[in-house]
């Protein structure tokens, strides 16, 4: 992994978001480039500075900012570690960070879980899906107030399909260098009677194509696909869930339905790494 975006509101709520993302980039020797989106509130006919200067006055003013907020709160000196700042002007936030990964792709997209707290509707679950959709690079999402610590224990949920192993490969990047468990979980539905044969075979698929060892299999049963990722989570005392974006099966968007977010309390306090291939 060379590059990690993650985008900022740069407010006291997002601290801990922002310290995450640092550590993750150390621990993954990649470079973090800290973003922030703002947007200029119309001015009046009567102010002095033309359209242009007041743009290039407000960049200013926002890379100061954002650079204050990092080296304020990281209680280091920046210079000494891969981090770069930028900032963009956009009325949307979704836009503007789909258009700074366009002009320059990255490997990793961080960004902070909505909360009470978030300006401007920052980084709610309709923006978190508005990226996805757009297949621009995988999406970390960090659950407000989240302290960072070593990943030990990763669960990925599975449906057994070829894509999957992909994401895999890709989640096996990040456990290798935490020396971390994946856990691949499947929730068999009511209708899915060769559950067990399909795993089997997707164990064998995966095992010559990834060769990370420390992988283990996972059936659990439950009512909903929901309810079981919230039960392997609490019951393994999951660090990361890892998830795979299926067209037409939408379980990244069921997962940030307002009302399930609301019966999935333990499940949404740890980070979720989306991936859609």
């Amino acid at each position: 992994m060379d590059t990690i975006l993650y985008a900022t509101d740069c407010t006291r709520n997002s601290i801990s978001t922002l310290i995450y993302a640092k550590n993750l980039s150390e621990t993954l020797k990649a470079r973090l480039v800290v973003f922030h989106v703002y947007d200029i509130p119309p001015v009046g006919t009567s102010n002095i500075r033309s359209s242009e200067q007041l743009k290039v006055l407000a960049m200013k003013e926002k890379k100061e900012l954002l650079n204050n907020y990092c080296l304020t709160n990281l209680n280091q000196d920046l210079k000494k570690n891969q981090i770069s700042f930028e900032v963009a002007e956009n009325t949307s936030i979704s836009k503007g960070i789909r258009d700074r990964i366009q002009k320059d792709p990255v490997d990793l997209l961080i960004i902070g879980m909505k909360d009470e707290h978030s300006a401007r509707g920052f980084f709610s679950g309709n923006i978190a899906n508005k990226l996805i959709d757009k297949n621009l690079c995988p999406i970390l999402i960090i659950p407000p107030e989240y302290s960072y610590k070593s990943i030990e224990k990763i669960a990925y949920a599975s449906d057994f399909e070829s894509a999957d192993i992909i994401a895999i490969e890709k989640l096996a990047e990040i456990a290798e260098q935490y020396d971390a468990e994946i856990e691949v979980v499947h929730i068999p539905t009511l209708e899915e009677y060769a559950a067990m044969q399909q795993m089997e075979w997707f164990k064998e698929l995966l095992g010559a194509q990834v060769p990370y060892k420390k992988i283990s299999f996972h059936m659990v049963l439950a009512n909903s696909i929901e309810q079981g990722l919230r039960m392997h989570i609490g019951d393994e005392n999951a660090d990361l869930l890892g998830m795979l974006e299926r067209e037409n099966k939408g379980l990244f968007a069921s997962v940030f339905n307002r009302d399930i977010v609301k019966r999935m309390e333990t499940l949404v306090t740890i980070p979720i790494l989306c991936y859609n291939y």
